[in-house]
């Protein structure tokens, strides 16, 4: 079982300092920093594209 999820179009609107305000489809989800793994391609508000997050956080945020 795959231990990292790529969320498709992903949309950064918020900047919490350690976390970023992310909207996955059409839902506002607080994703920490520190979580984000390697293959990201958000990092900063107005930042729109894939997002990689260990499966056990998908799940916390109601992902998956």
């Amino acid at each position: 079982m795959p231990t990292a999820v790529r969320v498709a179009d992903v949309e950064v609107i918020g900047d919490g300092g350690t976390a970023l305000l992310c909207v996955i489809d059409g839902k506002q989800v607080w994703v920490p920093v520190l979580e984000m793994k390697y293959g990201s391609e958000v990092a900063k508000v107005g930042d729109r594209g894939k997002l990689v997050i260990s499966r056990w956080l998908a799940e916390q945020v109601g992902l998956r």
